[in-house]
């Protein structure tokens, strides 16, 4: 193919065998969020970008999709139903009426499992045609709760029952590693979420690979379960408390230093997983375009791995418009530049979530990238209750 013919993602994927990409979406959402990007390009761009936008997701035939996958949250779900009120105030109102003596809460878990459940019907030809390896849709446990093992193991049950492609999204804190083995063991797919550091990446793992071992000993079906282990790179990078420490240590920790720490944890979890061969597979979230505005290490960086890589609609954009000339070499296995690690291990905060044993379980839950998105989490999970309790009050 010509240059342009091929996509960014295209091209990365070429380079990288086995690599997965996934929507990080409400599936939903994508032909509108397809047809809006498309509308604010120029002609002469919207003639090469058309074509490539129409491979992501193919709705006549989606096993010929690109994306493998979608993940979402309580974040993302509620902005889909902001994008599509048309669909959704009428659902929520019928089911307000349906269930008179329903909760808020209730009635928001409910429209939550609705949105899972129409996302899984959209994946699940990719599902049956990749023979129960792709086409999985997260669904998340409630974010407020990820101190609690036994209502996560509840509601993740719960989310599984929905469809067979349903993967249960559980937080990477010490309860979650410990639901995370529980749900294994039953033979429910996971995907470990708000990890940041190489400890969370290696528990997660561990517990899986107990889990599994477990469930086998008892006879449990893995015909249909795939475990992921989701490292969210900026928001480890991002934190204010590696700044402070840079400076602490005489230095300023610049966008480039910044970008290449979650990239070295990245690095070095994806390796391990492999070397020990663990039954889990990386999945990276939360990349930022960067250092800079015309390149993205997070994805150059990646190059030639095998992982999942899952972009929301924004981050799609940046790929397909800034690699649409530039081609991709592997470069996973190339080391984080000596002179900048030598850096980045002088601050605490990084040498923590790179060195295998820098935290301890019972501390990944005051992790300030677990504080952060918990917080942006739950706020999101309120705003989705209060929405529903406006309606409900007419």
């Amino acid at each position: 193919m010509a240059d342009k013919e091929r996509s960014g993602l295209e091209k990365l994927l070429a380079v990288s065998p086995g690599m997965e990409v996934w929507w990080d979406a409400s599936p939903l959402v994508f032909e509108k969020w397809a047809e809006s990007f498309l509308a604010d390009q120029a002609p002469e761009v919207r003639e090469w970008l058309e074509p490539q936008v129409k491979r992501l997701y193919v709705k006549d035939n989606p096993a010929q999709s690109l994306f493998r996958g979608v993940t979402t949250n309580p974040v993302i779900t509620k902005a889909g139903i902001d994008t599509l009120p048309d669909i959704w105030n009428p659902w929520i109102d019928e089911e307000i009426k349906r269930h008179p003596n329903l909760s808020a809460p209730e009635i928001t878990w409910r429209t939550y499992r609705e949105a899972s459940k129409l996302g899984a019907e959209l994946y699940m030809p990719i599902f049956e045609e990749s023979g129960y390896t792709h086409g999985y849709v997260s669904a998340q446990v409630d974010p407020r709760v990820l101190d609690d093992t036994r209502k996560m193991v509840e509601q993740g049950l719960g989310l599984k029952a929905i469809a067979p492609n349903i993967m249960v999204k559980v937080p990477g804190t010490q309860a979650g590693v410990m639901a995370i083995c529980l749900l294994t063991a039953m033979g429910v797919p996971t995907n470990a979420t708000l990890v940041f550091t190489v400890p969370q990446i290696l528990a997660v793992a561990e517990a899986v690979k107990r889990g599994k071992e477990i469930g086998e000993c008892y006879g449990t079906d893995y015909s249909q379960w795939r475990s992921v282990i989701t490292i969210m790179m900026a928001r480890f990078e991002e934190r204010e408390v590696m700044a402070e420490q840079a400076r602490e240590q005489g230095f300023e920790l610049t966008e480039d230093l910044m970008r290449w720490s979650g990239t070295a944890i990245m690095k070095k979890g994806y390796h391990l997983l492999r070397e020990r061969e663990y039954p889990s597979k990386l999945l990276l979230a939360s990349s930022r375009v960067g250092p800079g505005k015309e390149q993205i290490r997070h994805v150059e960086e990646t190059a030639g791995a095998n992982l999942v890589y899952t972009m929301n609609p924004k981050f799609i954009q940046n790929v397909l418009l800034l690699y649409a000339d530039k081609e991709f070499e592997s470069r996973i296995d190339k080391p984080v530049p000596s002179e900048v690690m030598e850096k980045l291990l002088a601050i605490p905060y990084f040498r923590q979530g790179y060195e295998e044993n820098g935290l301890k379980q019972e501390e990944f839950l005051q992790h300030p990238g677990t504080v952060f998105t918990r917080g942006e989490f739950s706020k999101a999970m309120n705003a989705f209750e209060e929405f529903v309790a406006g309606r409900m009050k007419g």
